[in-house]
């Protein structure tokens, strides 16, 4: 093959964080070369960028031992059916962007028939289920990790690796203005603003949105003046919560302010979020927003991924710094009570909130490395695009 060639490359993506890490990859390669094409199945920020969705994203967007179950049967149709389009398609590159489960059966199954296979996003095996380890060797080429300490895991594992840093890192501005977000969305300078994030998944919002709102009316009790913004994905995702505030909670609907496909902004303009453990906790550190961190899930899933757990804090910030950042409510801790009175505690010591806001910047500087950049170098060298 040329150099001149149009080189493919298969991205495959299984929710919202991996398409934004996929399309800051897709517009940093696309920069660099005219001749290549992305295919597979990526999220609406890729689409923009030209990818050739072959699949819907949402399909692969399932989380928990109990829930992906419930889904299986489809989403190993669907893995097998791109595993035999792909191997048709004949890419130089396939590239799996997190999404473990469903990517690493796939990159192994390409890989047994020589195609290169590169991944990125390290499964959370620092977290639990070091295990993956010995499938990861199996399934990669290279592995791009986001964050310094999983580097050493791999170099002593002896597997490939890159530390690429992370796209949200570069992307928001190292010192932020917070005052100036909040005039940007209607909120004053002397107004208390708390952000909830419920996550962005159905499941999710049904698991937290009654918890948060819970927990908003016993801040409210406290400070009646305080606001509260709840970021959301898209407006399909606004118009599920709004539907289902409306059959449980009308007394609260009106002191929401939803905001679609905006929550950067409110990160930034609020003084402090309440959070469903996930990237949007990574979100919020880079924003510089205080947090107090929640998640609950079934049962049975709870129960499973303690049993397998090898760390002991849940929210990325904590496990970044390997230190108490951010206070954690998890499962059955996950109580209205509970968050509303660490929230309020916080109000009481801004001096706490100042200091969080510090460390949050100095980690910052420690992923700033230029994430797409690095990540395409790498990208580069397998197929050869030496334009």
């Amino acid at each position: 093959m040329s150099s001149k060639a149009k080189r493919r490359i298969v991205l495959v993506v299984g929710e919202a964080s991996g398409d934004l890490l996929g399309s800051a990859l897709i517009e940093e390669l696309n920069q660099r070369f005219s001749e290549v094409e992305f295919v597979g199945i990526g999220g609406p920020l890729m689409i923009a960028q030209g990818f050739d969705s072959w699949y819907r994203m949402s399909e692969l967007s399932v989380m928990g031992y109990v829930e992906v179950i419930k889904k299986l049967p489809k989403l190993i149709c669907i893995r097998s059916s791109l595993i035999r389009r792909i191997l048709r398609y004949q890419p130089d590159l396939v590239v799996g962007i997190d999404a473990p489960d469903f990517n690493l059966f796939l990159e192994r199954s390409v890989r047994k028939s020589g195609v290169p296979v590169v991944h990125l996003v390290s499964p959370s095996i620092w977290a639990w289920r070091y295990e993956r380890i010995h499938k990861i060797r199996e399934s990669v080429d290279r592995m791009l990790v986001l964050f310094p300490f999983e580097e050493e895991i791999y170099k002593r594992e002896g597997i490939p690796v890159s530390y690429v840093g992370h796209p949200l890192a570069d992307q928001i501005e190292l010192v932020v203005d917070r005052f100036r977000y909040r005039d940007e969305l209607g909120f004053t300078v002397n107004q208390k603003l708390v952000a909830l994030l419920p996550g962005s998944r159905r499941s999710e919002l049904k698991q937290h949105l009654d918890l948060m709102l819970d927990a908003a009316e016993l801040i409210k009790s406290k400070y009646p003046d305080v606001r509260f913004a709840i970021p959301l994905i898209n407006e399909d995702t606004v118009a599920f919560s709004r539907g289902y505030m409306s059959q449980r909670r009308k007394d609260l609907i009106d002191e929401i302010q939803f905001v679609s496909a905006n929550t950067q902004n409110v990160l930034k303009a609020a003084d402090l979020a309440i959070i469903a453990s996930g990237t949007a906790t990574l979100e919020a550190l880079l924003c510089e927003c205080p947090m107090v961190v929640t998640y609950k899930v079934s049962q049975l899933t709870a129960w499973l991924m303690r049993r397998r757990a090898r760390t002991t804090f849940v929210s990325l910030p904590n496990i970044i710094a390997n230190e108490h950042l951010v206070d954690e409510f998890i499962q059955e801790r996950a109580r209205s009570h509970m968050l509303a009175d660490a929230v309020i505690s916080l109000f009481g010591q801004p001096e706490k909130l100042a200091g969080m806001r510090t460390r949050f910047r100095e980690i910052k500087k420690t992923l700033r490395v230029g994430s797409a950049i690095r990540s395409a170098d790498v990208i580069q060298k397998f197929v050869g695009m030496n334009e």
